[in-house]
């Protein structure tokens, strides 16, 4: 009998992982993403894929406009194809949860916990909601600073 116990008990030790360290993992690997932004007046949705090299991450955008972003040390580069201009900005603590998020992952320190599969980081007094939904694909969910409710799914590129 007790080794039906210890069987059990570390059977479900070990499938009880932590769900920040699976967001963690998956946000290092390439991902499409779907976001869908409620503004109250209208949902907008945009859809693209995020790639990783040892020096950078790039966003391209396919849906609605293209668009192409490279984050590299400190900076992130903007490309707008449509109106064929770029720009570049200083990354700092008031930019996008995101983009922190892409380059470093979450922090454990300012997450709170809500059951197996999702918590919520809070971060520049905002609330991010993660949920992990399978091995492969994840979702974020936030109010951003116009108040609109944003979500994004992210999977991963086979």
């Amino acid at each position: 009998m007790h080794k039906v116990f210890l069987v059990l008990f570390f059977s479900s030790y070990i499938y009880s992982v932590d769900p920040v360290l699976i967001a963690n993992d998956l946000i290092n690997k390439n991902l499409y993403f779907t976001q869908n932004t409620n503004t109250g007046v209208e949902d907008v949705s945009s859809k693209g894929m995020i790639f990783r090299s040892n020096e950078s991450i790039e966003i391209t955008i396919e849906h609605p406009s293209k668009e192409k972003y490279i984050i590299k040390d400190s900076f992130i580069e903007i490309y707008d194809y449509e109106f064929n201009q770029s720009q570049i900005f200083e990354i700092n603590d008031d930019n996008s949860f995101v983009i922190d998020l892409l380059d470093n992952g979450i922090d454990t320190k300012n997450v709170n916990y809500i059951d197996d599969n999702s918590f919520i980081v809070t971060k520049n007094k905002s609330d991010f909601f993660v949920k992990i939904i399978s091995d492969a694909k994840f979702i974020i969910s936030y109010s951003d600073n116009m108040n609109y409710e944003n979500n994004i799914v992210f999977e991963v590129i086979d």
